[in-house]
């Protein structure tokens, strides 16, 4: 996928992913929303390994992530080890659908779901980030909320969480998203909004600075609209 995170049309709505860069930080989603983007390698790695059969070998793993990403590099393929041990005890979770486009018209908003599987209605969320200590990370309670209030909208088999799979650790954790979340992602929402209509955003409490490829930029005193840019 090479088109920015933020649909442009307003009938595609708003992807779960501007949500999340949003998350992170505002100003960071503001300089990077008309960027092109393509999913990460190891997000296709993780994905691959989830739902590869159990007799599939490490080979035939790589042979197929060569037709998904023909420039992937050698290096990668450690990644995929490293996966494929990390799981090889894990209880994956089973699905008869997959890479699933779920939406809320209400909440204007899209995104991809990882795995859903009919016997069952139960949801999973593949990430490609080790797992942390306890529960999920904050940004997987909001892409949790949100991928919810899609399947919830749709009329699916609803459910008050899903399962997310850590596959870099070999751990599945199960997480209902708290009213807290649900908040958090209306909130994002009407955030990303106000920064397509031209609104530069405030600097949150604890900025990811030290990680940020814009921090030379954001240090600038920007106007607080765009459209200040353009005035004689």
């Amino acid at each position: 996928m090479t088109e920015p995170c933020y649909s442009k049309n307003p009938d595609n709505g708003m992807a779960i992913s501007s949500i999340i860069r949003a998350f992170h930080c505002p100003r960071q989603y503001f300089f990077y929303k008309d960027i092109p983007s393509k999913p990460a390698i190891e997000y296709s790695i993780c994905k691959l390994v989830s739902c590869a059969e159990e007799s599939a070998t490490e080979e035939e793993l790589w042979k197929t992530l060569h037709l998904i990403h023909p420039e992937i590099s050698e290096d990668k393929r450690n990644f995929l080890r490293d996966c494929l041990m990390a799981m090889e005890h894990a209880p994956v979770r089973p699905w008869t659908e997959t890479d699933i486009v779920v939406r809320s018209e209400r909440a204007g908003i899209h995104g991809l779901l990882d795995k859903y599987h009919a016997q069952t209605g139960e949801y999973t969320l593949t990430r490609c980030t080790t797992a942390p200590k306890n529960g999920c990370w904050a940004e997987d309670a909001i892409r949790t909320a949100a991928l919810l209030l899609c399947i919830e909208e749709a009329g699916a088999v609803k459910t008050p969480g899903m399962y997310i799979e850590y596959v870099r650790s070999g751990i599945i954790r199960y997480y209902e998203p708290t009213p807290k979340d649900r908040r958090r992602v209306l909130h994002l929402i009407q955030q990303v909004k106000e920064i397509e209509d031209g609104e530069f955003p405030h600097k949150p409490l604890n900025p990811p600075c030290s990680r940020c490829r814009f921090s030379d930029r954001c240090a600038q005193n920007a106007p607080r609209r765009l459209s200040f840019l353009f005035k004689k």
